[in-house]
């Protein structure tokens, strides 16, 4: 893969899997608010993250890292990181509703997004260098020491 292209990749299968988990959020929460109440953002989150991020996995595993590795073993993993990471974006975003006295679907889902967006850098590295580096990017390491090597023995 192109250097810088898996950014890349990455920032587009994160936008598709943040539109849906937004999408998903903002509609829960229409349907909801009322019902719920203060338990509204926390479920609508964990609703959202959930149908978002299985739509995530499978776009990062095939599209973005192109991991040749255990599907399962990968899905562990990404779980393994998604699961405290939805814990830390659902207590985060439900501290600031509280804090700042935010109230309707509208601000508190610009408030989600802030929040994920912070958190997205971070998965980023995890996911590249954790959570799928057991396929394509060992190869891709091998792959840039057998060229060093010739490149070495020409010079």
């Amino acid at each position: 893969m192109q250097k810088g292209k898996q950014p890349l990749l990455y920032a587009v299968s994160s936008a598709c899997s943040a539109l849906l988990d937004i999408g998903v959020y903002y509609v829960l929460m229409l349907l909801l608010e009322r019902e719920l109440g203060d338990y509204a953002e926390p479920a609508c989150l964990i609703t959202a993250r959930a149908i978002s991020s299985f739509f995530n996995f499978n776009l990062n595993n095939k599209m973005v890292f192109q991991s040749e590795g255990s599907y399962r073993k990968s899905l562990v993993r990404y779980y393994c990181l998604a699961i405290p990471q939805m814990a830390a974006a659902t207590l985060l975003l439900t501290l600031l509703v509280q804090l700042f006295q935010i109230e309707g679907a509208d601000a508190s889902t610009m408030v989600k997004a802030l929040v994920d967006g912070v958190l997205f850098v971070i998965s980023f590295f995890i996911q590249k260098f954790w959570v799928f580096s057991h396929g394509t990017n060992k190869k891709m390491d091998l792959n840039r020491e057998e060229k060093g090597t010739k490149n070495d023995v020409r010079n």
